[in-house]
């Protein structure tokens, strides 16, 4: 593994100096040439490179004269549009390691899958039935999770039992809503999947807690990137294990910590929009035995975006704010809003089925942000999701 990242990657250096504007002018004010990259530990020579440089100058990062096998708009946590350029290597690669995620945990290739994720299916205003289309070509029933409530949930819940679904993937916020409708009617899915798989947000331990519950399968999240510099999968442990194939990671430590940092990533395969050293935006840790360096193949958790913090009064960032909800009980959807330091809101969307303790989350947000932390919780009949259908459990809206 280390002899083949390190020859994709002196080829990746060597590409990107000879054929990408941006590096070529990089490497000429660092002086660097791709001989002085010849092995994974020398990729610390090269700069890193931040997300609101590859926005600001992004036709500076693309192959000149080459047409790309498809591209892929984010419009990011900024909600700046950014257009990624993908090779046909790339794509086909990244679809690849689902799918063998996907088999890792028990669903082989063409198994009946539903997908709750952020497909419209019709306009968000028309609640009338049918909340799902079929893609024949892969076994997928796409359902609308924009239109999921406590009204429309039998609907859901005999079209899930029609289809039988061998796994259910997407957001980790809609299987939540869907697992909270299930527990919520008191009824139990007549569907038993083998294989529940969540992406593109953090999955929170209160989300994974209720989805495991009512469909009695346990949670297996991965972790991928609109740029397809990297993919991590969860095995059956639990343990993030990143594929060497398709990247290289490194764990920026923060200076204080020994296992928490940024990530940092480099692609080894998309030659048509290459990017080495590149700051994700979001923080993970690593398994504390794991050796030590930099450079990581495999991560204990992953926390989503690094400015998903809470600041307090003195102002320290405290991350994985999801650990105020532990054994706290009538939340069905929580949120936390930040508009100064030292102060925050907690919108939540009540549970019909348990009281709520509000006493227990009170003292949880005392024993990890201070007792001089101020608190106002605000009851809300539901959490809006972003234009994408995404979910934030953590706003700070604030610098």
């Amino acid at each position: 593994m280390e002899a083949h990242q390190s020859e994709h990657l002196h080829q990746m250096v060597k590409h990107c100096r000879s054929n990408i504007p941006y590096y070529q002018q990089q490497f000429a004010e660092y002086g660097l040439h791709e001989n002085d990259i010849t092995a994974t530990e020398h990729i610390t020579r090269l700069p890193i490179l931040k997300k609101q440089t590859l926005r600001e100058h992004s036709e500076l990062f693309q192959q000149p004269g080459v047409k790309p096998f498809t591209v892929q708009h984010t419009s990011g946590s900024t909600g700046t549009p950014l257009a990624l350029m993908v090779n046909e290597q790339t794509y086909k690669l990244a679809m690849t390691l689902l799918v063998e995620h996907e088999e890792h945990h028990g669903v082989p290739f063409g198994a009946k899958r539903a997908t709750f994720a952020g497909r419209m299916v019709q306009p968000a205003s028309n609640m009338a039935p049918p909340f799902a289309r079929m893609n024949w070509a892969e076994n997928q029933k796409l359902f609308s999770s924009y239109h999921l409530n406590s009204q429309t949930f039998p609907w859901y819940r005999a079209e899930l039992d029609r289809f039988q679904p061998a796994e259910l993937i997407g957001y980790p916020s809609a299987i939540c809503d869907l697992a909270a409708q299930y527990r919520e009617a008191g009824v139990t899915p007549a569907f038993r999947p083998q294989a529940i798989v969540t992406n593109s947000e953090t999955l929170l331990a209160w989300q994974r807690a209720i989805i495991e519950e009512v469909f009695d399968c346990k949670v297996s999240d991965y972790y991928g990137t609109a740029e397809y510099v990297l993919f991590a999968g969860q095995s059956k442990d639990g343990i993030y294990r990143l594929n060497p194939i398709i990247g290289i990671t490194e764990l920026q430590l923060q200076s204080d910590d020994q296992v928490a940092g940024r990530l940092i990533a480099t692609s080894l395969t998309n030659t048509t929009m290459p990017l080495l050293r590149y700051d994700l935006g979001d923080t993970a840790e690593k398994p504390t035995e794991s050796q030590s360096g930099a450079l990581v193949q495999q991560l204990e958790t992953i926390s989503g975006r690094a400015d998903d913090y809470i600041a307090t009064s003195d102002n320290r960032k405290i991350g994985r704010i999801d650990h105020i909800f532990k054994g706290v009980e009538g939340i069905r959807e929580a949120q936390v809003v930040q508009i100064k330091r030292g102060t925050a809101t907690v919108r939540i969307v009540k549970s019909e089925t348990a009281n709520f303790m509000k006493e227990s989350l009170i003292e949880n947000i005392s024993m990890r942000l201070g007792t001089d932390f101020q608190i106002n919780i605000e009851f809300v009949d539901s959490i809006p999701r972003g234009k994408n259908g995404k979910f934030r459990s953590v706003v700070r809206i604030y610098e």
